[in-house]
């Protein structure tokens, strides 16, 4: 596996996730060579990231309507490394990699049994709802984070 720069050493990196989400694959995201549309990758990713803020304890606030601060992707990468066909379960692994003033960079690895089929990663920003513009992180926000951050 070439392994991607975001990515310093694979296997201590791979043992630093603590956070899956199971995804079995459906028929309906794979194409007509009988594997995973490369759309998909994406789709697995942002449901296990918006698990993964769930669990922190954050959708709560960011989904409320009352809240000025609202979480965008502002980029998002995958590298595809193994082909993954319909009724595979991959375990979709979230991390926290770096926490910035108003930014996360979150690394994703997505596994079936053992094996890496997907690494990515992404940045999302918190911005205020009415000028758009980045807002950094309260102390609350900051500390539900810090418990799942892992490097």
């Amino acid at each position: 596996m070439k392994v991607p720069a975001y990515i310093n050493e694979i296997s201590a990196w791979e043992d630093s996730f603590t956070f899956f989400v199971p995804i079995k694959v459906r028929f309906s995201e794979t194409d007509a060579f009988g594997h995973v549309n490369n759309t998909s990758a994406f789709i697995y990713f942002e449901h296990a990231r918006l698990e993964f803020f769930e669990s922190c304890g954050l959708m709560e606030d960011w989904a409320a309507i009352s809240n000025d601060a609202i979480v965008v992707t502002a980029d998002l990468q995958c590298n595809y490394v193994a082909q993954i066909q319909y009724g595979d379960t991959l375990q979709v692994g979230v991390k926290v990699d770096k926490i910035g003033r108003s930014s996360l960079d979150i690394h994703y690895v997505a596994k079936r049994n053992t094996d890496i089929c997907l690494t990515g990663r992404g940045t999302v920003v918190q911005v205020d709802k009415q000028t758009g513009k980045a807002l950094p992180f309260s102390e609350k926000v900051l500390a539900k984070l810090a418990c799942k951050k892992t490097t």
